[in-house]
């Protein structure tokens, strides 16, 4: 296996397509197969009743002349209590999302996944070993399958396109 590994950075520091994508493939596969695992923990955190202070998509650094430039992200600012402490928590959701004029509808949607309770509060996701920590909008399975298939998609057409 280390000698694979090694023919694969010769060929890579040579520019060779197949070096190269056999790392690209690796380097996609280790980051989301990590924010697939991550995306299972925080699915499994508790949750609890909390107020939401602020919330909006709002442009990231300055104005551009050319609106389709221009970028977005969401921010939010809540108050829960978990065992008699209070908490301020400013993530939305695992997933950073930064969005040009045309796709911030993208954001827009992330927002309207924000669950508000009966009485007005909304319900925030903590981290039980780190209550800290926490989002108003929990992974759900649909967008782990996704991280997950992204995951193993290059590999698999690596392998099929080398080995197949």
């Amino acid at each position: 296996m280390s000698e694979y590994i090694a023919d694969m950075w010769r060929l890579a520091l040579d520019g060779e397509k197949r070096g190269i994508l056999f790392f690209a493939s690796t380097y996609v596969f280790v980051m989301l197969a990590y924010s697939g695992v991550y995306q299972l923990r925080i699915a499994k955190w508790f949750e609890t009743d909390g107020v939401l202070l602020a919330a909006a998509v709002e442009k990231v650094g300055g104005a551009d002349l050319v609106m389709s430039n221009q970028d977005y992200a969401s921010k939010a600012l809540y108050e829960y209590v978990v065992g008699g402490v209070s908490y301020q928590g400013t993530r939305i959701s695992p997933w950073i999302v930064l969005a040009s004029h045309n796709a911030r509808f993208v954001l827009e949607r992330q927002m309207r996944k924000i669950q508000k309770t009966a009485d007005g509060h909304v319900r925030v996701f903590y981290n039980p070993s780190n209550p800290g920590k926490s989002f108003l909008v929990k992974p759900g399975g649909f967008g782990i399958v996704v991280t997950f298939t992204l995951a193993v998609a290059p590999v698999v057409l690596y392998w099929l396109g080398y080995h197949g």
